[in-house]
């Protein structure tokens, strides 16, 4: 949950060639198929498609016009291009939605993925929406609208719940897990913490234990100004192989600077009572300094060495998207 500034028309036009490489685009493209994103806006949230495409969530606030979601697509020897997604109703009184944080595949669900808001906003959205996409008409629809755990209400004056990282197991008996993970760094919440929850998306039900809620504490390894702002998630990625991988981030305002670190704090196990096993001493895979990485998914298959893929949303500098090696 954030403020939103915008910067004066002048200032975006001269801004605008440096925005560019920012999205990978090195040369203009068809209005219908590229929307660059406001300077505040960027990638909160990203889900693999196939090899070489993503479907990303954009954290735009209910007032603020522009997609919620975009599809990026890379090709061999071509920068990667940005196709925003259309959808014509969010299938809730509370309307489109509002600071998207957060995205995540169905398991064996082709083409269904889940998105999560980063919290209520005095009682009102906290939502998160079943949908399912036509990737080659750039469309999708609402499935189902669940309301995510409130544990604390965000309002003027107090950071409540910001979850920022979603990801969704299927268990032997079929049934499927939803983790959640609140970023941390706030006065309420000073620990990033991964919750987690029963998903019937037949029905369109999620329910969550007393256990679950009280999830399992995590804190980011690295070197942190504040260790007390830090935010421990700030994107999540379960490997094929059921380790989970964790973004964190360090936000001192929207002009930065910003520091960013990848690293496992455990991987899923098949007992959903307790579903995380928790590694007591974390380690840092990569530091990725200068961006706020906020998106956290799958490799890239047209490029070499390509390990996962990051996207960052970087406030008034716009955002990035690259493969990590």
């Amino acid at each position: 949950m954030k403020c939103r500034t915008h910067l004066p028309f002048l200032v975006v036009a001269l801004l605008l060639p440096l925005w560019l490489p920012m999205y990978g685009c090195s040369t203009m493209q068809p209005a219908a198929d590229v929307t660059l994103q406001p300077p505040a806006a960027g990638i909160s949230g990203m889900a693999q498609i196939d090899g070489n495409s993503w479907l990303v969530v954009h954290d735009a606030l209910s007032f603020e016009k522009g997609p919620r979601m975009s599809i990026i697509t890379l090709s061999a020897d071509a920068a990667p291009v940005l196709h925003p997604v259309t959808l014509d109703s969010w299938q809730d009184a509370d309307g489109r939605a509002s600071d998207l944080e957060a995205l995540c595949p169905v398991p064996s669900r082709p083409g269904e993925y889940l998105m999560a808001e980063s919290g209520t906003w005095q009682g009102k959205n906290g939502r998160l929406f079943h949908l399912r996409l036509d990737a080659s008409t750039k469309q999708a629809i609402i499935l189902g609208v669940m309301k995510l755990p409130v544990l604390a209400d965000n309002k003027p004056h107090q950071v409540g719940d910001q979850y920022e990282g979603l990801a969704c197991s299927k268990g032997t008996d079929g049934r499927l897990l939803l983790l959640l993970g609140e970023r941390g760094g706030s006065q309420r919440f000073p620990d990033g913490v991964i919750r987690w929850g029963v998903l019937d998306l037949d029905r369109h039900e999620l329910q969550f234990t007393g256990k679950g809620l009280e999830g399992v504490k995590i804190n980011a390894p690295g070197k942190w100004k504040n260790r007390l702002t830090n935010r421990d998630i700030s994107d999540m990625y379960i490997s094929p192989e059921g380790i989970i991988w964790l973004s964190a981030a360090e936000d001192n305002g929207d002009n930065g600077p910003f520091t960013s670190v990848i690293y496992s704090p455990g991987r899923i196990s098949g007992n959903f009572s307790l579903p995380v096993v928790a590694d007591r001493h974390p380690e840092v895979w990569r530091t990725v300094a200068s961006v706020k990485i906020e998106a956290l998914s799958g490799p890239a298959e047209s490029v070499a060495g390509s390990r996962m893929s990051i996207g960052s949303d970087d406030e008034n500098y716009g955002s990035i998207w690259r493969p990590v090696e």
